[in-house]
């Protein structure tokens, strides 16, 4: 037996064990404070149902819609990282990268329309792969670290804007609430994957936490340490519909019958090796000489490193001309070509404009770093009076490798013919090996088989033919200063008063680069049939004037790699080659003018905020109910610019000198953007029916910003039109894009069982007002932020802009928790976590080159379902958590922009299990991804391949220790 007070402070803190759910701390009531001023006995309850219990206390007492989550006691969530536990709330989904969770989708909106806060304060973001990106990571905060956890499906007006799916909400530990005077914790995990070793990836790894909380002076001075390390696999084997720029299907009449046929444009098959290593610090420092005063210094980092070495075979350019290869023995079936032998019949071409089968060695790495430093001073002035003062500073920044080293099968012989000079000249040549012969046969949504005559591990076929380097670099900065000023009144409707004031400015930047040799298509030199030399290497941006472009042996630095589908084939080492080839530190990526967007796709878009608040809190009664909640209005003015570089025409910019050397006038620097304001009222109420009803309201208007790689404003140019007078232009985007607004309503109603356990159902309405696509303007509309250089008329435009259409997102929510005391024996601790939700919208986006027609908004499943079955008997505790989601669009990253796909549905099962010793150490045992379920996505045709691909089953096993 043990007694406690059941404030929602004190169930936010004593979660117990390695359950998934656990309270989190929101305010009292006066009514709370009655109950909590009273001594309760009760039997103490542990392990996951200790958790799910306290996390149903604190959602019945928020005042606005959410949902709950936390460990109570840092170092004890057992998840690789948050994502994991927030992919169980009701109506959230997560998407899986690497195997493992990383974005969030809530309510059928996926990162881009969610805010992240950490100790209520806005996180800089680390997602940014092919742009900078708002979304966060979540796979970037190690649940060891993560104490509490809050989903607010509804806004108040004191909570920061930008969440027009959800506000996310991440707490750390206030050492002075901890237990005892010195409080320690510490965990190990080994971790295995089974499909680790069939791809060359160590199959093993660990996790690693430790944690400290104490307290001193008499608590008034409170220390809070942390580390985790997360040291694992980064493995996956696949194939897709799909390189490079080239993705998806086309129509073409393939054996002559006069219909058109559907056919791939290329293949990739891919096996990914590499390690996934993330380190997270946590400090935090609490001054509290009196209960009127405290103060909290909190630091958190992340370093984030995964290692991601590819290599496969490709098929590219099946997307050309069907004149400049030959198909024969076509596998036709309902309209598809799902088979067939493909020849080159012409080993010389250029652009990319006929077939070519390689092996490809690729390393799309990752660094991802943030950091997080606020300090938060909270001074109760007087009984009634209360001012939180809040300044911080988040920043993140991620650079990715994106390298590539492409093989070729080549011949080589000598020949005589006359050059440009018509001057007779014996050289040698060589160009693609003639006769190669691919089959392939699809296998519906699973990996095609793939048959070359071509030995791809000869490394006296097999050369060098492309290396390429686009290194990412993205960085996100925030700075922020927040004041809160609350004042309690002493009796009427009203019980408090509640203002406001935050600026920000947020700074993202971006650098893009290339370094290129080389052809993708094949480099060749040979005589022609008119007995002309002829020769093509589309790239040669090596610092050595001495390096011809030829292709280049790469024996010495390479090995034979398998891929499921495809032949064996040549693995090289970029690192190894690349520097045998151009030397050491000589094939860095760089800007240069041949490939301008290197410049254009650079840049920086300040954002500087400033809001305030005005809002009131509710407590009263109604036909004798009680009745709480607040109503109130945020009024946010942004001030948006954007910077870059627009191409201006020749010799009417600024002189400028590219890395390679090359001087250019054609460039001019660009600062554009808009001022607005934005008014967003809210109101939360929450009607206590019974002891055990309640019923919730929520209406708001809630913004989003667009991502940040649509309000970009560099821009490219190019000249037409009979005089030659035509300025035409294109541009990632435009600062002056609306952000995303809605007006949202929310209605549930929550029963809570007598026996631990509630029910509860809720509707969701958002009426969205925009959203952003493509735009094409012409020369009788508006260009707005662009400038038309002197002598010029306009032509084309092509940028983003706001849609004249939004639409409705709308859904239904059900969630059950249930607990069984009433059975017998062991089975009294039985229990089970059940939620549904379904999504339906009329908004829609492009379809883009893969579908056409509209498509739903990236991350709406029409149906989602979670399910967790638990059981605690003494001291052993586990439970199994089953995820189903229906198929939902991603955006998929293609060279220099994304394009929508549709990713098929999925169900992932979880499974731990633990054993409490009582002398402070617990036994656990997890498994992830227990029925190995794969990634599959469709690129535009439901029966064939678009992306299949599979990342094992990962198991843990460890301890915790606590003392």
């Amino acid at each position: 037996m043990s007694v406690f007070k059941p404030s929602i402070l004190t169930l936010a803190l004593l979660s117990a064990g390695v359950g998934s759910f656990s309270a989190y701390a929101v305010e009292e009531t006066k009514k709370e404070k009655e109950a909590a001023a009273k001594e309760v006995e009760v039997i103490e309850v542990r392990g996951v149902r200790s958790s799910i219990i306290k996390a149903l206390d604190t959602k019945r007492n928020a005042d606005v819609v959410g949902d709950f989550i936390g460990s109570g006691d840092l170092g004890v969530l057992p998840d690789a990282s948050i994502a994991d536990a927030l992919g169980r709330v009701s109506g959230v989904t997560t998407v899986r990268e690497s195997g493992q969770s990383s974005q969030l989708n809530i309510r059928g909106m996926n990162g881009d329309f969610i805010q992240t806060t950490l100790n209520g304060r806005e996180q800089a973001s680390t997602s940014g792969r092919t742009e900078s990106s708002r979304w966060m990571a979540f796979d970037q905060y190690p649940a060891e670290l993560i104490t509490e956890a809050a989903v607010f499906k509804s806004p108040k007006a004191s909570h920061i804007e930008g969440g027009v799916a959800a506000t996310v909400e991440l707490k750390t530990a206030n050492p002075l609430q901890a237990e005892k005077d010195n409080n320690f914790t510490a965990s190990y995990r080994a971790s295995f994957n089974d499909a680790a070793k069939d791809v060359g990836a160590d199959e093993n790894g660990h996790k690693i936490s430790f944690s400290y909380q104490g307290k001193f002076l008499d608590e008034t001075l409170g220390l809070g340490l942390g580390y985790s390390r997360l040291d694992q696999p980064n493995n996956f084997e696949g194939a897709r519909a799909g390189a490079d720029g080239q993705i998806g299907y086309q129509k073409d009449d393939v054996n002559g019958d006069g219909t058109e046929e559907t056919r791939v444009r290329a293949l990739q098959y891919q096996a990914g090796a590499g390690t996934d290593i993330r380190n997270g610090y946590l400090a935090t420092l609490v001054y509290q000489p009196h209960d009127n005063f405290k103060a909290q210094l909190d630091y958190f980092k992340s370093e984030y490193e995964s290692e991601d070495l590819r290599h496969g075979v490709t098929i590219g350019g099946l997307g050309s001309d069907t004149d400049l290869f030959s198909i024969t023995d076509p596998n036709i079936v309902n309209g598809s070509l799902i088979g067939a032998t493909i020849g080159l019949t012409n080993p010389n071409t250029r652009n990319d404009s006929s077939p070519w089968f390689e092996t490809r060695s690729e390393d799309q790495s990752i660094q991802a770093d943030s950091d997080a430093i606020g300090l938060n001073i909270d001074w109760q002035i007087t009984d009634n009076a209360n001012l939180k003062v809040d300044i911080a500073h988040s920043e993140g920044k991620t650079t990715r490798k994106d390298r590539l080293a492409s093989l070729h099968a080549y011949e080589f012989g000598s020949a005589t013919g006359l050059n440009e000079n018509g001057q007779s000249v014996t050289g040698e040549t060589w160009q693609e090996l003639s006769g190669q012969i691919m089959q392939y046969m699809s296998n519906g949504d699973g990996t095609p088989t793939l048959g070359l005559n071509t030995d791809l591990t000869d490394t006296n076929l097999m050369r060098l033919s492309r290396y390429e380097e686009y290194p990412h670099e993205y960085l996100d900065d925030i700075d922020s200063l927040k004041v809160d000023f609350k004042y309690s009144l002493d009796s009427g409707f009203i019980s408090s008063i509640e203002t406001g004031i935050r600026y920000s400015k947020r700074t993202f930047d971006s650098n893009r680069g290339t370094f290129l040799y080389g052809s993708r298509d094949g480099q060749f030199n040979t005589v022609n049939a008119q007995g002309n030399w002829e020769s093509w290497c589309a790239d040669n941006l090596s610092s050595s004037p001495t390096l011809a472009c030829e292709p280049q042996s790469v024996a010495g630095f390479s090995s034979i790699g398998s891929v499921n589908g495809a032949p064996d084939h040549l693995v090289v080492d970029l690192n190894g080659l690349a520097d045998s080839i151009f030397g050491a530190g000589n094939y860095q990526g760089k800007q240069v003018f041949s490939r301008d967007w290197t410049f254009i796709e650079s840049g920086k878009l300040e954002e500087k905020v400033f809001a305030y608040y005005l809002m009131a809190n509710i407590e009263t009664e109604v036909q004798g109910l009680a009745l709480t909640g607040n109503f109130g209005v945020r009024v946010v003015k942004s001030d948006v610019k954007a910077s870059g570089i627009q191409n201006v025409g020749t010799g009417l910019g600024v002189e400028m000198t590219d890395d390679v050397g090359v001087t250019s006038t054609n460039y001019d620097h660009i600062k554009y953007g808009p001022k607005d304001t934005d008014v967003l009222p809210s109101l939360n109420l929450n009607l206590e029916m019974t002891d055990q009803d309640m019923l919730r309201f929520a209406a708001a208007k809630v913004m989003g910003r667009p991502p940040a790689g649509q309000l970009k404003g560099g821009a490219g140019s190019w000249v037409s039109g009979v005089d030659g007078d035509e300025y035409n232009v294109w541009s990632k985007g435009s600062p002056f894009i609306k952000p995303f607004m809605a007006n949202q309503f929310d209605l549930s109603y929550e029963h809570y069982f007598e026996d631990n356990g509630a029910v509860t159902v809720a509707l969701f309405w958002k009426d969205i007002d925009t959203l952003v696509e493509d735009a094409a303007y012409g020369p009788d509309d508006e260009w707005v932020g662009i400038e038309i250089p002197e002598g010029f008329v306009k032509g084309d435009y092509y940028t983003k802009q706001n849609s004249d259409k939004g639409g409705y997102i709308r859904g239904l929510e059900l969630a059950l928790t249930q607990t069984f005391e009433q059975l017998p024996g062991v089975f009294s601790g039985l229990g089970l976590t059940a939620s549904y939700s379904y999504t339906e919208s009329e908004a829609e986006i492009s379809g883009g080159n893969l579908f056409g027609e509209k498509m739903d908004l990236p991350g709406l499943s029409k149906n989602v379902w979670s399910t967790t079955i638990f059981w605690d008997i003494d001291n052993f505790s586990t439970h199994i958590n089953v995820r189903y989601r229906d198929d939902f669009v991603i955006n998929m990253a293609i060279p220099g922009s994304n394009t929508p796909i549709k990713s098929k549905e999925y169900t992932t099962v979880d499974m731990q299990a633990s054993y409490d010793f009582e002398n402070g150490v617990t036994a656990v045992l997890q498994g992830n991804n227990l029925t190995d379920e794969a990634n599959v996505a469709n690129y535009g045709v439901d029966s064939l391949l678009g992306e299949y691909k599979s990342f094992g089953r990962q198991y843990y096993l460890g301890i915790n220790y606590k003392f």
